[in-house]
């Protein structure tokens, strides 16, 4: 069984999308790095989300002004073809191509849309 399939994992699902890589190589690299044991379950914190990121070659610049709710952030805050990962409350999510992504899928705005924004981070190209 994949290790993806290990609840909670969004914060490295959501950085898995972000870079495009598969989510079992982010939670490797999360656990390797942060040197857990092997009963963690997928749970990061988003400083050691942020640097484990930038291990894998993504840089992630946090953005200003963070409010307000998912579905209020993404309609007036969001600048197209630049991808984020935000935080919603204790989620974590990707936002590429007008989409949000969590381990449970793509296009889960409807969703998650009422979560309040807490976090935004943008991948510097």
């Amino acid at each position: 069984m994949s290790r993806a399939a290990s609840r909670p994992n969004c914060g490295p699902a959501a950085v898995a999308a972000l870079a495009g890589l598969d989510v079992d190589l982010v939670m490797e690299a999360y656990q390797h790095q942060w040197n857990l044991g092997p009963r963690w379950n997928g749970r990061s914190h988003l400083s050691r989300l942020v640097a484990t990121a930038k291990l894998l070659g993504l840089i992630l610049n946090p953005e200003r002004g963070a409010r307000g709710s998912l579905r209020t952030w993404v309609s007036s805050e969001a600048i197209p073809d630049r991808r984020y990962l935000i935080r919603v409350g204790d989620h974590f999510v990707a936002f590429i191509d007008g989409k949000i992504i969590d381990q449970d899928g793509e296009d889960r705005l409807k969703d998650l849309g009422s979560k309040r924004v807490t976090h935004v981070y943008f991948v510097r190209s």
